[in-house]
């Protein structure tokens, strides 16, 4: 080998050998990073304006290193540290000979129009590149430290040639310098075409969301796209991406979990979101996105590409006004989300905040939702995170809609214009602590808003009954008002019901979903027994037509009601309810409507009235207790056989007591114009005064459906207060015309024979009639009469009703009596007292005095 050789070979030797050196150096540093970068454009030109044209690099003149060979600055990249720059720039060989273009002959020195001369240094992979086959291109990058202040535009890119017939042997070629006036990163919307781990593939910035953040920051999230061009699996790349505004400030983006890993299949495509967190007072117009390599073992940190960002007005926001849905992608599919309603409950300090949240499917695939979290933020910054599991798992096919419940428990005084809803961006946590901690880069930490929904006014009625309010769901449109609200006594609670009337306000025939009642008092959900019972069968309803339903519970009889609401929940399915609308009353119970004495009431409509009233009412004295006894009265006045079902009665009390009435009613419903008795009665202790007494009567409910047959009420509505005052019952003192409602009694002759011994016999002729336009339940009366003689000795005789003594005229009824008393006795007179005995106490109805018969007597020797 002859001397020029050995010195050629020497020196690249020691070029190789610095060019290591030199990417160690870089990557000591690398740990320092807070990035800037710029790169060219594919393109050679880019209209950004209709009068401004930007040049790129390759309006740069190619150096010609044979007669029919050349190189382009292809690239240029510049990546800021706290200590210096870290310049890179990618040289293009293009053979047009036709023999292999030797690498070994040809390198690359930088210099700066001042003379300071820097010896950049091919990067790791592109070390082996040796030749360049002929019609074939070849890419090097070199890498190379520069001062802070040094610009792109102050370097000269030189090309140089072993030539050994210079001093030093070597020849520069030519040069590149970049102009301050060309653009180097690529323009928004454009793709730049890049080298990752010996892959081509395109990066394009697909879009720039802006979400609003606490403390004075913000979240920029921006979407990158990554076409992989080239014909081989593109897996993890050592690539980090940073945000650079126009002052030269560096923000590090975070992958979200769905980009942490990057596994592009040749010809394939994958969509990045990155995130990052920075100061509000942050401009982000005129920002770039750069993206930057980590290679060899030492993870040289270089500068790949620079990509102009769009301008921040046109980024997105996701802040939308109460009732407006937001758009999310989930999956490249879009998701519709919506604060549908929002009611408020108020208590003292503080206020629960119950929200219903629908997700649709807008898109044409299904999707799982991801699991966002969600939080109420107040003006003043306050977080008040809100628990739950509905979006755990959660798929949602095409057009498919989910409605979740939100709820939180705020401080303050309700005032929801002052709140918003946060709908946050999924967080991986760490499966063995269960912590939100980074524990390495890739990790994604940060939650920011996919969506910030101010509140909806409440769908709670105002204060009042009977006002309607309007909802539309899924389902349709439906107008509901509480028509009543009652508090009623039962054995020792209360209940306490709700009427209910639902209207179809749409245009087209509606079906009414499976709802269930929910009663709050005082922001305290009722757990306990809870009915809804609907008035008719069947749940369609067509156009303008109305249903109505009673909402019923239970509550301790001493419990004081501030604040009720009344809600009807759907339910969706055996675990899933969603809340369909609130009714407020602020604890505005009704007094049960007051019948007054001898007045009646009519239930029903036009077409099925009910005319109800109390007939009478009767004390019945006893020795420690009486019975307070009323006959009920209902005439039906429709066409058609109508009444109402079983009916449950308390007498009340001028003092606030309640007794429960026992009662009986006829099973048979009656024919128009026809009348059915209900009696009720109930023991009160003799110290009870009547004045003022009140029946409390309503229909019975069991099973959530009304009461018929031999049922059992378990609760009751509609309830009416009828003024019952006892009537006297005057003793009349003959035996005609004896009222035994509805039968009536008159004894048309009595006979007590005396036959000188201890038997007496008696017989009375009767007529005993029945008023067949009523319908009563089973007699429980019995008629009881007392013959006393004159000398004050008294026989009873009970008989009931309808059987013993039986209706028709004139009947015969006899009975005997014995007693001693009767052998001695030859004439005189005696009492018949006709008495109404009930539960074996008796009132005395009717009287008259009768001689004894004389004509058995045996004739006196």
């Amino acid at each position: 080998m002859d001397q020029k050789k050995m010195v050629a070979s020497l020196l690249a030797s020691v070029m190789l050998i610095s060019s290591n050196a030199g990417i160690a150096m870089a990557a000591s540093t690398s740990n320092k990073t807070s990035a800037t970068s710029s790169n060219s454009s594919a393109s050679k030109k880019t209209t950004v304006s209709t009068n401004t044209v930007l040049h790129t690099l390759s309006n740069l003149s190619p150096v010609k290193v044979t007669a029919r060979s050349s190189v382009r600055l292809t690239d240029v990249n510049i990546l800021s540290q706290d200590d210096g720059n870290i310049v890179t720039y990618t040289l293009t060989y293009k053979n047009n000979d036709t023999t292999p273009m030797m690498m070994l002959d040809y390198w690359s020195k930088v210099k700066t129009k001042g003379g300071t001369l820097f010896s950049p240094k091919l990067i790791a992979k592109d070390q082996e590149k040796k030749t360049v086959a002929p019609g074939s291109t070849a890419d090097l990058t070199y890498v190379m430290k520069v001062g802070r202040e040094v610009k792109l535009s102050d370097l000269n890119f030189l090309i140089v040639k072993w030539d050994f017939s210079q001093s030093n042997y070597e020849r520069t070629l030519g040069k590149f310098n970049v102009p301050a006036s060309y653009i180097i990163n690529t323009p928004v919307g454009k793709p730049k075409t890049v080298r990752l781990s010996d892959s081509m593939v395109k990066v394009k910035v697909s879009g720039i969301k802006v979400f609003p953040g606490e403390d004075k920051n913000q979240y920029v999230k921006i979407g990158v796209n990554l076409n992989n061009i080239s014909y081989k699996l593109l897996e993890n790349p050592n690539i980090k991406w940073i945000l650079r505004t126009p002052s030269g400030a560096n923000y590090p983006l975070t992958p979200d979990k769905d980009s942490t890993s990057v596994s592009i299949q040749a010809q394939a495509n994958k969509a990045l979101s990155l995130m990052a967190s920075l100061p509000t007072s942050v401009k982000l117009q005129k920002s770039e996105l750069l993206l930057v390599e980590e290679q060899g073992e030492e993870k040289t940190v270089l500068p790949v590409a620079a990509l102009q960002l769009p301008e921040a007005s046109k980024a997105t926001n996701v802040e939308v006004a109460a009732n407006q849905p937001n758009i999310i992608s989930v999956e490249g599919q879009r998701l519709s989300t919506l604060l549908e309603s929002a009611k408020v409950r108020i208590d003292d300090a503080e206020y629960d905040l119950n929200m219903q949240f629908v997700l649709k499917n807008e898109g044409k695939k299904a999707v799982k939702v991801p699991t966002y979290t969600f939080e109420v933020r107040s003006a003043d910054g306050t977080i008040y995170p809100i628990e739950t599991k509905a979006l755990d798992e959660l798929k949602l096919n095409p057009g498919d809609i989910k409605t979740i419940k939100l709820n939180a428990t705020l401080q303050g005084d309700g005032d929801t214009s002052k709140i918003k809803l946060y709908a946050m961006s999924p967080v991986d946590k760490d499966e063995s602590t269960e912590s939100t901690t980074q524990t390495s880069t890739n990790n994604f930490v940060f939650s920011y808003p996919v969506g910030v929904y101010a509140i909806p006014q409440s769908v709670s009625t105002g204060d009042g009954l009977t006002t309607e309010t309007v909802i539309k769901n899924s389902k349709g449109t439906f107008g509901v008002s509480l028509g009543s609200l009652q508090r009623l006594p039962w054995s020792d609670s209360d209940i306490v019901a709700a009427k209910v009337t639902i209207r179809n306000a749409g245009s087209k025939t509606v079906q009414l979903p499976e709802l269930e009642a929910m009663f709050t008092i005082d922001s305290a959900q009722l757990d306990g027994d809870k009915k809804l019972i609907y008035t008719q069968t069947g749940k369609l309803l067509g156009v303008g037509m109305t249903t109505e339903a009673y909402l019923l519970t239970k509550i301790p009889s001493e419990l004081r009601i501030g604040r009720l609401e009344v809600s009807l929940i759907e339910k969706v399915s055996e675990e899933e309810t969603n809340e369909w609308i609130t009714l407020n009353t602020s604890g505005l119970i009704q007094p049960v409507s007051y019948v007054g004495a001898g007045k009646s009431y009519t239930s029903g409509s036009a077409d099925k009235e009910t005319v109800m009233g109390a007939r009478r009412t009767i004390v019945y004295p006893g020795t420690s207790s009486d019975i307070v006894y009323t006959e009920f009265e209902m005439t039906n006045k429709s066409l058609r056989q109508s009444g109402l079902a079983k009916l449950v009665g308390y007498f009340k009390t001028s003092d606030g007591q309640y007794y429960k009435a026992l009662s009986k009613q006829s099973d048979r419903v009656p024919g128009p114009g026809q009348k059915s008795i209900v009696t009720f009665w109930a023991k009160v202790p003799k110290t009870v005064m009547f004045s003022d007494m009140r029946l409390i009567v309503g229909e019975g409910i069991a099973d959530s459906k009304f009461v018929t047959g031999e049922g059992e009420a378990t609760a009751y509505v509609n309830a009416l207060a009828f003024e019952v005052p006892p009537k006297l019952i005057s003793v009349q003192g003959n035996l005609t015309n004896i009222d035994l409602y509805p039968y009536t009694l008159t004894a048309n002759s009595v006979r007590a024979y005396l036959a000188g011994s201890s038997s007496l016999q008696v017989e009375m002729n009767y007529n005993l009639s029945r008023d067949e336009d009523v319908e009563i339940g089973e007699n429980e009366h019995k008629l009881v009469i007392i013959l006393t003689d004159q000398a004050g000795k008294s026989f009873d005789k009970e008989l009931d009703i309808g059987t013993d003594i039986k209706t028709g005229t004139k009947q015969t009824l006899s009975w005997s009596l014995e007693d001693i008393f009767f052998e001695q006795l030859r004439g005189g007179s005696y009492r018949l007292t006709v008495y109404d005995q009930f539960q074996g106490q008796r009132i005395p109805l009717a009287e008259q005095v009768f001689g004894y018969d004389r004509t058995r007597l045996p004739e006196e020797e």
